[in-house]
């Protein structure tokens, strides 16, 4: 037999015994409970038909003082004689007519006489007497025929009632054969089994009232079944979640076991990298600790030996890294953040650049509040500004930059309550000048031990370096832009928009998008150049530019096609959105005044643009220009300072 089969017979075992035993008790003290419910409701069906009793005993009273207070019946009791007695009570029942029955009795409560159905209850009993104060015996009458109390009852109690005179049953609320006796406890009538009691109702004269209430022992039955179903349900969910969470125990004994079984064939082969998962403080987590314990000491020396291929596999990555970041301004002072931290054993370093355009800000490490304020006070000492860090701290060193003589600074150190860190500014020839500019500082940080002067030259170093290499990727970058800008304008030249419109077009042609294209001249522009010399003519296409820059997009290009000429390439925008834009650029540079250059009278322009896009006008870059030129010459020839675009027609297929 297995493991699992083993424990899962075990639980079986101490939950299924206790379970049936808890069941039959259970059900003994059910059986017990529902009959005592079922007397109990009998004792308080047993005062509400007493209570009936009562209430009917008293609505007889009224008519009982009237008989009894009678002269003529107290005459025939002083020399009782039957007849006369009877003859009287029948005189004195035919006038009330709600007196069921009569009886007169003796002073030994011996009946004399009666008159009336003799099967009646609740009577009420009167005692006349003499002018004397003589008792002549009493008088007994009642209103309530047996079988009207029995109705009563049942409605209000919802049992089986009966009702014994002098010991024979005279009305029920079931059909039984008549003359039946009065007996308690289970009794079967008119073949029906019940369960209930006689009670005797005590009388001041007459005969002997028992009043009965039974409940079919069907329903007592039924309720004992319902509540014996109900346990046997709640007893089964608990035997099923007891066999479920054995099956569950079982599963995670057995996968612990496993789980050592499996590391130690991994010891068994020199694997030691995945520990025996431990939890608790049992006997499994206690074995489970010792298997790993043996599994480190095993792995010590292995571990050194890895550390070292590691540290060639980083050397190895990061003159990687430093040949992909030479041309990337956030990777370079990332890598070197990096770098000083690792090579200075610091816990952690950043950079905070002056100008984000000239320089990557970079976060390597923890940031506790304590390396914080060390970090905050190298840098502080750095550039000696008495700021807060922040906007106003790097408005001081922006201030700092323009300072053209400021050569690059050794490190300073810094130390705030056990915490040591070393902060140096960058500092860099940028831009097409030759001055020299703060672009930013590196700073790095840590716990306990200051930072000795091998960590603080190699700090130097590898700061120099960063400012060294910001400065290349800013002349390469300046370099790449001159190569691509209308030096005039400062928008892209001719080479740069036939570059940029293949791409889109190309991009157009994978995704199925559209490319605007708004080519314009500037009207009159000769005449301009003619009257008011070039200076003014160059001032009003650096203008003119300006608007083209406003108006457009992040992801469109204006460019200087060739003298007073310009262009606007348009992604994703189809034919009518790119007469919409030349329709703004138009309106913008209608209402320009341009300041003339010697003094005098401010001038004022108008342009004509021509408008295509592709795929509707055009199937490729040729074609496109030449339609946007075509619409641009109707445009001047229309009248100038309007807009006309390309009339759309079917793409030509692709050879």
């Amino acid at each position: 037999m297995s493991f699992r089969a083993r424990l899962l017979l075990f639980f079986t075992i101490i939950v299924v015994i206790p379970m049936i035993a808890v069941a039959l008790v259970l059900f003994s003290i059910t059986a017990d409970s529902e009959t005592g419910k079922a007397d109990a409701q009998i004792a308080q069906g047993l005062r509400a038909a007493f209570a009936i009793y009562d209430a009917d005993r008293a609505g007889a009273r009224p008519a009982l003082d009237a008989i009894a207070s009678d002269p003529g019946l107290a005459a025939a009791l002083t020399h009782p004689k039957p007849g006369a007695v009877r003859s009287r009570l029948t005189e004195l029942r035919g006038s009330h007519p709600s007196v069921a029955w009569i009886a007169a009795f003796d002073p030994g409560r011996r009946q004399i006489a009666s008159t009336g159905a003799p099967d009646v209850v609740a009577l009420a009993v009167a005692a006349p007497s003499t002018g004397g104060g003589r008792p002549l015996g009493y008088v007994a009458i009642s209103t309530t025929p047996a079988g009207a109390y029995v109705r009563a009852v049942a409605r209000t109690t919802g049992l089986t009632v009966r009702v014994a005179r002098q010991g024979r049953v005279v009305a029920s609320s079931v059909r039984e054969p008549p003359g039946g006796s009065p007996r308690s406890g289970d009794v079967t009538v008119a073949g029906t089994k019940y369960r209930g009691r006689f009670a005797q109702v005590s009388e001041a004269a007459g005969p002997t009232i028992q009043v009965g209430l039974f409940e079919r022992e069907s329903a007592l039955n039924s309720a004992i079944t319902r509540k014996w179903l109900l346990i046997g349900a709640i007893l089964v969910g608990f035997l099923l979640l007891a066999l479920i969470s054995s099956r569950i125990v079982a599963r995670a004994l057995q996968d612990q076991i496993a789980q050592f079984l499996d590391a130690a064939r991994r010891l068994a082969h020199g694997d030691f990298s995945r520990p025996v998962p431990v939890e608790g403080s049992d006997e499994f987590a206690e074995l489970g600790r010792e298997f790993n314990a043996m599994s480190d000491q095993l792995a010590s020396n292995i571990d050194e030996v890895s550390r070292k291929r590691h540290e060639l596999e980083d050397t190895i990555r990061r003159v990687g890294e430093a040949f992909a970041a030479g041309l990337d301004r956030g990777g370079i002072v990332n890598l070197a953040v990096r770098t000083a931290v690792d090579a200075c054993e610091a816990d952690t370093g950043r950079a905070l650049p002056i100008d984000k355009r000239r320089m990557r800000s970079a976060r390597i490490g923890d940031a506790t509040d304590e390396l914080e304020a060390a970090l905050e006070s190298a840098e502080r000492s750095a550039f000696a500004v008495d700021t807060d860090i922040g906007a106003d701290w790097l408005a001081s060193l922006e201030a700092a930059s323009e300072d053209e003589t400021t050569e690059q600074r050794k490190p300073v150190r810094a130390e705030v309550d056990g915490y040591h860190a070393l902060a140096a500014p960058l500092v860099a020839r940028l831009g097409s000048g030759s001055a020299i500019e703060q672009v930013g500082v590196i700073s790095i940080a840590r716990k306990g031990r200051p930072f000795d002067d091998s960590e603080y030259e190699l700090f130097t170093y590898l700061t120099g370096q960063a400012a060294v290499s910001i400065e290349n990727v800013d002349l390469h970058e300046t370099v790449r832009l001159q190569a691509v800008t209308d030096e005039l304008t400062g928008l892209y030249n001719r080479n740069h928009f036939y570059e940029t419109l293949d791409s889109e077009i190309e991009r157009s042609r994978r995704f199925g998008t559209d490319v605007g294209l708004v080519m314009l001249d500037i009207d009159d522009f000769k005449h301009v150049n003619d009257t008011f010399g070039h200076l003014q003519g160059d001032a009003v296409l650096v203008e003119v530019a300006r608007v083209l820059r406003d108006l457009s997009r992040d992801i469109d290009e204006p460019a200087r096609y060739g003298g007073e000429e310009l262009s606007v390439i348009l992604p994703q925008t189809d034919l009518h959105g790119a007469e919409l834009a030349a329709e703004r650029m138009r309106a913008a540079i209608e209402d320009l005044r341009i300041p003339a250059v010697g003094g005098g009278e401010s001038l004022a322009v108008t342009a004509s643009f021509g408008v295509a896009a592709l795929p509707v006008c055009a199937h490729d870059r040729e074609s496109l220009v030449a339609e946007a030129d075509a619409a641009l010459y109707r445009a001047k020839r229309a009248g100038k300072n309007r807009v006309r675009r390309s009339e759309p027609v079917p793409a030509e297929a692709e050879s």
